[in-house]
């Protein structure tokens, strides 16, 4: 490879639109996904939710400069909008953009998701399998 050139991305055999496929820049990593993940399932809760990257960081166990990048990443994309603080030294909010045509797919997605991987239980002593307490 010419390093003067740079690297080259591969396309393939299909056409691909100007700029790529949406997806392609919103589903690229865990950290991404965790957070789009939190995102929607805050804002399904209560449908005026603002989040900044710092709490979906600490609800999605993603570190706080990844939830920004991920952040900026589905911004990008037009999934969010960022709200920014008017005091000094205050994160920028985002809140989600419901009337974007990916929203109900994702939700559905994530609803699938989680009826296919059920939640642990919680608590220091719950019932294992057959009803046993176990640790």
């Amino acid at each position: 490879m010419n390093p003067s050139r740079g690297r080259r991305r591969r396309r393939g055999l299909r056409r691909v639109p100007d700029g790529g496929w949406p997806l392609d820049g919103l589903l690229v990593g865990v950290g991404t996904l965790r957070t789009l993940r939190e995102l929607l399932f805050q804002t399904r809760r209560d449908r005026a939710y603002l989040l900044r990257a710092w709490d979906t960081a600490l609800w999605s166990g993603v570190t706080p400069q990844g939830a920004i990048k991920s952040m900026d990443r589905i911004e990008r994309c037009g999934l969010v909008r960022r709200l920014p603080s008017g005091r000094r030294g205050r994160a920028d909010a985002f809140r989600l953009v419901p009337a974007h045509p990916l929203v109900p797919p994702l939700v559905g997605l994530f609803e699938a998701e989680r009826l296919m991987a059920p939640l642990p239980r919680r608590g220091r002593y719950a019932r294992g399998p057959a009803g046993r307490l176990s640790r």
